[in-house]
């Protein structure tokens, strides 16, 4: 991940050049935009589906009181999430680093970690941007749907109060909602059962903050840590029981709360990746994307040293790196042969178990120090994006207990003539 720059937008007294700035702005003014639709949406009439007063599915008794709330649904889909991305960011990033840049006045680690604030300002405002990016997609698709498809709510007949005297005459026995005499705004939030709100919403920002606290604990470092995937899924189990609590009320249907919950799903991935590197990619613990280069050739990732002036030190994949500028030399030395039918190079057996013994990883809870790097890439089925899809620099398939027998050896003018038909 590339460092950040020396000076952020709305952080620092200097700013970035203004295509940067407004790319962000954007970012927000696409949120309200949201939030303007959501308010536009919920004030047409949906589409009234026909319905049949003999449908046993629609004939639950309305329920005055439900069991979570619209505003209970936001707060704990909304503000949670916020409170706990301002809390990790400001508080607790960086506190269980064991990378700690020493302090110029008394000389001792810094507790709170190796990230500056301007870093932590720069995480919140991805972090929160994600989660409302995640709300106001989720809330915007599902009322667009509700108004589409006009589903009859499992309540709907209770509350359309149709006229006793009237009769169940047109097509195929089916009625429509001239036959109902309740309140018209029951009437016509009853039409409008699928996708659930609830489930999408809760799911869009419950299921964003699992990932976003599954990226910053790095859940997917192959170590096997079950209580950090126990601490990610909670907010995940929550969103489920707000899901489950609709079918209690008889407020959706099953199929409602299945689609509504994989609609918010689908739009909190889609969010956090927007802002966010992959799970699968532990190292970068997290860390939000660096400023875009809106408008400008991509910045590249440059590898830098760190030391105790700057503390933003980039995450990288070191391993990797290693492997990738010792190839050549062990090519040259006749350690690494190359396969003429593949045009691949494969490390001898011997290297390749050597580091499978060693562990590759280096995680908050461990004292070892790769580099001044917390984290580095997996060394199993993992390869730099610049090196061609052919190099496999050790074998990644699965053998048994018996160890097989190092390759014959190599010399070094073989290998050179080979590379040179290559």
């Amino acid at each position: 991940m590339a460092r950040l720059p020396s000076k952020l937008p709305v952080f620092s007294k200097k700013n970035l050049s203004a295509r940067v700035v407004v790319s962000y702005i954007f970012d927000y003014v696409i949120i309200i935009a949201f939030a303007i639709g959501f308010y536009i949406l919920d004030r047409i009439e949906p589409y009234h589906q026909h319905f049949s007063l003999d449908n046993k599915s629609l004939q639950y008794p309305y329920a005055e009181h439900e069991r979570v709330t619209i505003q209970e649904a936001l707060m704990i889909s909304i503000l949670s999430p916020i409170a706990i991305i301002v809390v990790y960011t400001l508080l607790i990033d960086g506190l269980f680093s064991h990378h700690k840049s020493p302090s110029d006045h008394t000389k001792r680690r810094k507790l709170t970690g190796p990230y500056r604030l301007k870093d932590r300002l720069w995480e919140l405002n991805c972090g929160i941007l994600g989660l409302l990016l995640s709300q106001g997609l989720a809330f915007i698709i599902t009322q667009t749907l509700k108004n589409a498809c006009g589903k009859p709510r499992p309540d709907l007949i209770d509350r359309c109060q149709p006229d006793v005297g009237s009769q169940d005459l047109p097509v195929f026995g089916l009625s429509n909602s001239t036959i109902c005499h309740g309140d018209p705004a029951l009437i016509k939030d009853g039409f409008r059962s699928w996708p659930s709100g609830h489930s999408s919403s809760s799911f869009a920002g419950l299921f964003y903050i699992s990932l976003y606290l599954g990226g910053k604990m790095h859940v997917m470092d192959s170590r096997g840590e079950v209580w950090k995937t126990i601490i990610v899924m909670i907010p995940t189990l929550g969103a489920a029981l707000i899901a489950v609590s609709r079918i209690m009320d008889a407020r959706h249907h099953p199929f409602d709360v299945i689609t509504g919950s994989l609609l918010g799903v689908a739009m909190a991935w889609a969010s956090y990746r927007q802002y966010f590197p992959p799970l699968s990619e532990p190292w970068k613990k997290g860390r939000a994307y660096p400023i875009r280069s809106w408008g400008t050739e991509p910045t590249r990732h440059v590898p830098l040293v760190p030391d105790e002036d700057d503390d933003a030190v980039p995450l990288r994949n070191t391993d990797e790196e290693q492997l990738n500028d010792r190839q050549p030399r062990m090519m040259e030395q006749g350690v690494v042969s190359i396969d003429p039918s593949t045009h691949a190079a494969a490390a001898p057996v011997s290297v390749y178990n050597r580091r499978r013994d060693r562990d590759t990883y280096s995680s908050s809870s461990s004292e070892e120090d790769h580099e001044g790097f917390e984290m580095t890439a997996s060394q199993y089925g993992r390869r730099p994006a610049e090196v061609d899809s052919s190099y496999q620099p050790y074998d990644t398939g699965y053998h048994s207990a018996a160890r097989p027998t190092s390759p014959p050896a190599v010399h070094s003018g073989q290998v050179r003539h080979l590379a040179g038909e290559l």
